[in-house]
């Protein structure tokens, strides 16, 4: 029994030396400013045991930050004779998103241990990465690949949540690759954003064209300043909650979350109650879903809004006679029933009563409608108003 344990104490031993041979390996090669190919397959050796190899919290996450490091490695180690392909190999949404993950692991771990041995490195290594990544990410959508292009603009955002403009990018591009649940995530992830309550956008014109143009953040834009391509900076608040939360109920109706979008209408009706084109798009969604009572009490309050919308008399009118076709075919079912005949016709005459005012409101607004005129002229003939259907 005693044999065994010393064996098994002896193992672990081992496999401590082992592990720290190997991080002691990854920091000479890392420290390199010009690492040799021999070098990197060493650092990829390295890196394959650790991950077997690597026990303590400290060990994880320094086996992960030279695995995040290792495009930076490859990079140096191409050096001058570096092509686009080599960055765009060495740059993929993969590679940046283990970047990212791995980097602000150690961040975090080290602002916890209250120690900073690869802070500045990081910092560093951020300052020289994001142009290159932003770069691939434009590049990426120029190309169409909206998919890799989000994710990569995700992973921009990662590295600095001040720059929500990435993370919009990114919502905006999963809608152009219609991965409508990764869109809904990444808008509903932008909402609820410090950057959109209290981010600015950052403004500069271009001496080139005399064209003002945004950038994604105030370092960005003093770059331009600096090399003295820009002019006149100007900062602006941020906004549009309202317009993110309608985009998001548009993209559950897409995936058929109807209660979801209803929501996301409540919401942003709450946010900007007085945006009518708003409030007329929630109105038309209930319409879509077949929801008339909902629909006909929503546009009755946009027209106390606006009352001049001759569009929203001349619906709300319309869909006063839904019913209508409806109830033709029963009046023609009960033509030898005098009784429920005259009982169906007096309700059918309610009908184009109620919606009579909302066609004549709708041709007083624009007489040129002809949607309008044929309706009224039916409405007209129907409840017996000779002389004024003969005016059309």
């Amino acid at each position: 029994m005693k044999k065994v344990t010393l064996l098994a104490a002896l193992l672990i031993s081992l496999a401590t030396f082992a592990q720290k041979d190997e991080l002691k390996t990854l920091k000479k090669i890392y420290a390199k400013d010009s690492p040799s190919t021999s070098d990197i397959e060493d650092y990829k050796t390295a890196l394959k045991s650790l991950e077997t190899l690597a026990s303590s919290e400290e060990d994880k996450v320094y086996a992960k930050f030279y695995q995040g490091m290792l495009p930076m490695a490859e990079l140096n180690n191409i050096g001058s004779k570096i092509t686009p392909k080599d960055v765009q190999r060495l740059m993929s949404p993969e590679n940046i998103e283990t970047f990212v993950n791995t980097m602000n692991e150690t961040l975090d771990y080290e602002k916890k241990e209250g120690k900073k041995i690869y802070t500045d490195d990081i910092n560093e290594a951020y300052s020289f990465l994001i142009p290159q990544i932003e770069q691939a990410a434009f590049q990426l959508n120029e190309a169409k690949q909206y998919k890799m292009a989000s994710a990569t603009f995700y992973n921009l955002y990662k590295l600095d949540k001040k720059s929500g403009s990435n993370l919009l990018n990114a919502a905006i591009l999963s809608v152009q690759a219609e991965d409508y649940p990764s869109a809904i995530k990444l808008y509903e992830e932008y909402r609820d954003s410090d950057y959109l309550k209290n981010g600015m956008i950052y403004y500069a014109i271009n001496k080139l064209n005399d064209e003002e143009e945004s950038f994604t953040s105030i370092r960005a834009r003093k770059t331009k300043l600096d090399l003295k391509t820009h002019e006149k900076p100007r900062d602006e608040k941020v906004s549009g909650r309202s317009d993110i939360l309608k985009l998001i109920a548009n993209l559950k109706v897409k995936i058929s979350d109807i209660e979801g979008a209803k929501k996301a209408y409540k919401e942003a009706v709450n946010e900007n109650p007085n945006d009518l084109n708003l409030l007329i798009e929630q109105a038309n969604f209930y319409y879509t879903q077949n929801d008339v009572a909902t629909y006909k009490s929503l546009v009755k309050e946009i027209i106390k809004k606006d009352p001049t919308n001759a569009s929203l008399h001349f619906n709300i009118g319309y869909l006063g006679l839904s019913e209508d076709t409806s109830l033709v075919e029963e009046i023609n079912n009960n033509l030898d029933k005098p009784k429920k005949y005259e009982e169906l016709m007096a309700k059918r005459k309610s009908l184009y009563e109620a919606a009579l005012p909302h066609f004549e409101e709708s041709y007083k607004l624009d007489p040129t409608s002809e949607n309008t005129k044929i309706l009224l002229k039916s409405t007209y003939e129907i409840l017996g108003m000779k002389d004024k259907a003969a005016k059309f």
